[in-house]
C-alpha cells in the first residue's frame, strides 16, 4: 500500500511527530479507495485544505498553473555564448514573484541529424549552487541521442560573473529575474511560500517540462530529469510531485540533509519556526517514497554536503526502482556531475531499451567475515570498499579503503575476507562495458553476521 511510505516519516524528532500524525490520518482517509491505482498530477487529486506537505506544495504548483504550457520565444541575444550550433537560447515564462511576472532564461539543444517529425527522448537539466545553464552539459547529452534543455534558476543570462560589492562573484541576470537562492532556506517563513526561491526553483522546472511535451519532437513518454548537487535536491523533491518522468538521476543531492554534519550545522541558522517549515515541506525525504519512476542515484564517497549516512538512506527510502553509483572520491561540482558514463547508459535503458544496470545483492557475511554478494549480468572487476570509523561522516579525514573481491561468472557470486574493525563497506562492480554500479551502503552490526 503506498500510503504506508508515510510511515517512514515517524523517524523525525517529537515536535513535529503531531504534525506527521495529522498528515498521515489525512493521507489516509483520502487513499482508503485509491488502492492500486495510478497516481496521476492533475487538479482533481489535490486536497487544497492541508497547509503543509507534498500535498500541499504539489496543490499550490498546481494551481499556479506549472502543468500548463507556458509563454516561450527563442533569443539570440547571446549569440556570443553559443557554443554549439544544435543548441540556442529561449525564455519562457515564468511564475510571478513579489506580484510581478518573471521569464526564466533556458539552452535548449537537439541532436545533430534531427530529421522533421523525427521524436527523441529528452533530458531536463538541473543545476547545483553557484551553477548556471551549461551548454556544455546540454551537448552531453545531445551527442548520444537526447533533446535537452538548461534552466537557469536564479534569474540568471549567459555572460562572465560579476563581482558584487560583497565580494561575491554572480552570474548576470535580467529585469523579468526571479528569486536567488538565499543561503539554506533562509527564506523560509520570512517569505511567502510563492517568493520563496525554492518554490520557484521547483516551479521552473516543472515548467520547463511543460514546455518539452510541447514541442513535436519530443516523445513525451521518453522525458527524463538529471540535477547536480542543489539540483540533485530538487530533483528529489520534484519527481516527489511530478509523474511525468521516465527516468530520475539525482547527482550529489539527497534527502535527510539535517542529518549531514554540513546542513544539520546550516539548520541552525534557522529560528525554530524556518526549521520546522523545511522539515515538513522542502526535506527531499519528504518526497522520495512518492517517486515512481526508475532512479540512479550518484555520489562520491567524500563529499562534503552530502555525506553517506544521508545519501543512503535516501537510497533505501526510494520504493521504485533505483540504482547506484557511488565513485571513490568522486570530485563535487557541475563537471564530475556530469562526467560519467553511466548516468547516458542508465537514460538509454530506461528510454532505448538499454542494457540493464548491473546490481550488487548482499547475501550474507559470515562469522569469519567471509562478505558474499550476487549479481546479474557479466563483471569483470568488483572492488570492497570499507571504512573503519563513522564516528563523523563530515570529517575531513574520513577515509574508504579499497581491496578486490574474488567473482565467479558462473555461480554469479561475489566473495571476499571484510577486514577487521570495518564499521562500513559497500561493493562496486564494473561489467564488460567498463560501467560501475555499487551497492549500498551497509554498517557492520557488532557481535553480529
Amino acid at each position: 500500500m503506498r500510503y504506508l511510505n508515510y510511515l517512514f516519516l515517524l523517524q523525525y524528532k517529537p515536535t513535529i511527530k503531531r504534525q506527521v500524525l495529522g498528515f498521515l490520518v489525512l493521507f489516509l482517509t483520502l487513499c482508503s479507495n485509491a488502492e492500486g491505482q495510478t497516481n496521476t498530477l492533475n487538479k482533481s487529486s489535490i486536497n487544497l485544505q492541508e497547509t503543509n506537505g507534498p500535498r500541499w506544495v504539489k496543490g499550490e504548483l498546481v494551481k499556479a498553473g506549472v502543468l500548463n504550457t507556458p509563454d516561450f520565444s527563442f533569443t539570440d541575444d547571446f549569440g556570443a555564448y553559443q557554443q554549439f550550433s544544435n543548441i540556442k537560447g529561449l525564455f519562457f515564462n515564468g511564475l510571478d514573484y513579489n506580484g510581478k511576472q518573471t521569464k526564466v532564461f533556458c539552452w535548449y539543444g537537439v541532436p545533430n541529424g534531427l530529421k522533421t517529425g523525427e521524436k527523441r527522448p529528452a533530458v531536463v537539466l538541473v543545476h547545483g549552487g553557484g551553477g548556471t545553464a551549461f551548454p556544455g552539459w546540454i551537448k552531453e547529452w545531445t551527442d548520444r541521442g537526447y533533446i535537452a534543455i538548461a534552466v537557469a534558476l536564479e534569474g540568471q543570462v549567459p555572460g562572465e560573473k560579476v563581482e558584487h560589492s560583497n565580494g561575491e562573484k554572480l552570474w548576470p541576470g535580467h529585469e523579468f529575474s526571479g528569486p536567488r537562492r538565499i543561503g539554506f532556506f533562509e527564506d523560509v517563513v520570512t517569505k511567502k511560500l510563492e517568493d520563496q526561491w525554492f518554490y520557484h526553483a521547483v516551479a521552473d522546472v516543472m515548467l520547463a517540462t511543460s514546455l518539452l511535451k510541447s514541442f513535436p519532437e519530443v516523445d513525451v513518454e521518453s522525458i527524463g530529469i538529471s540535477g547536480i548537487s542543489w539540483g540533485g535536491i530538487l530533483t528529489n523533491v520534484i519527481t516527489g510531485i511530478d509523474d511525468r518522468y521516465a527516468f530520475a538521476i539525482p547527482v550529489y543531492g539527497c534527502g535527510f540533509l539535517h542529518e549531514t554534519p554540513h546542513y544539520s550545522s546550516l539548520l541552525t541558522h534557522l529560528n525554530k519556526e524556518q526549521r520546522q517549515f523545511y522539515l515538513q515541506n522542502w526535506e527531499p525525504s519528504l518526497y522520495i517514497p512518492l517517486q515512481e519512476h526508475p532512479t540512479l542515484f550518484v555520489n562520491g564517497t567524500n563529499d562534503f554536503h552530502f555525506t553517506m549516512n544521508s545519501f543512503t538512506k535516501t537510497y533505501e527510502t526510494s520504493k521504485n526502482e533505483k540504482h547506484l553509483y557511488v565513485e571513490h572520491n568522486m570530485k563535487h561540482g557541475h563537471s564530475p556531475g556530469w562526467e560519467p558514463e553511466e548516468i547516458y547508459a542508465f537514460a538509454d535503458y530506461v528510454v532505448k531499451k538499454g542494457t540493464q544496470p548491473l546490481i550488487p545483492r548482499f547475501k550474507r557475511l559470515r562469522k569469519n567475515n567471509e562478505l558474499v554478494y550476487g549479481y546479474n549480468g557479466k563483471v569483470t572487476k568488483v572492488y570492497l570498499y570499507y571504512t573503519t570509523d563513522t564516528a563523523d561522516w563530515g570529517r575531513d579525514n574520513y577515509t574508504w579503503e579499497q581491496t578486490t573481491m574474488h567473482f565467479s561468472d558462473s555461480k554469479k557470486i561475489i566473495s571476499g575476507k571484510l577486514p577487521e574493525n570495518s564499521q562500513a563497506y559497500f561493493v562496486n562492480i564494473i561489467d564488460s562495458e567498463g560501467l560501475m554500479y555499487s551497492s549500498p551502503m551497509r554498517m557492520v552490526k557488532k557481535n553480529s553476521h
